[in-house]
């Protein structure tokens, strides 16, 4: 019976490790395509400047800045966490810490609210899109909500698995504890 449960966790330990990895590689490949958008948007800004033109395409163009910043920040905090997993740590902890990683709603993620009311403010602003305010809610808040429907389906079949065989594992060592 020990042997099955080290050959668990040894499996476990590999997918996580596996899916790490990938996430990690996937934050960086958003931290990278933040900060250039964030030199296109930085242009964009001294264009508008030079060019004349209405204060709110600068200040639209300023709150997409504002947003990728932040979203630029984000991804580079998560590419830290994931590549900077700690594998030698106790196994309860170890697990403990994986059970949170691959959670779909994390407290940390409460910082993507203000990226992505600053991006609604720039849609908002841009006078080039001519959109009336209830539109662009509409329209925005109906992607922001089939994207977290997305993304919440590929946590389900992809990393729901990984999180409830950590979360089992912990139950089995906590109760074999007492």
């Amino acid at each position: 019976m020990k042997t099955n449960k080290n050959l668990e966790l040894s499996q476990l330990t590999q997918q996580l490790k596996n899916e790490d990895v990938r996430y990690a590689l996937i934050s960086k490949s958003f931290q990278i395509t933040y900060w250039i958008l964030m030199a296109v948007y930085a242009v964009l800004i001294i264009l508008h400047i030079i060019e004349k033109e209405p204060l709110t395409d600068i200040f639209g163009a300023s709150c997409f800045l504002i947003s990728m910043l932040i979203f630029a920040l984000f991804f580079k905090n998560y590419y830290k966490e994931y590549n900077n997993v700690d594998y030698s740590a106790p196994t309860l902890i170890m697990l403990k810490k994986a059970a949170y990683r691959y959670q779909p709603f994390q407290r940390k993620t409460i910082w993507l609210l203000p990226a992505l009311l600053f991006m609604d403010a720039g849609l908002y602003l841009n006078s080039s899109l001519n959109f009336k305010f209830w539109s662009i809610q509409l329209i925005y808040g109906g992607l922001l909500l089939i994207a977290i429907c997305i993304g919440l389906i590929i946590w389900y079949v992809k990393y729901k698995p990984l999180r409830d065989n950590s979360l089992r594992l912990i139950n089995e060592i906590e109760e074999t504890e007492e």
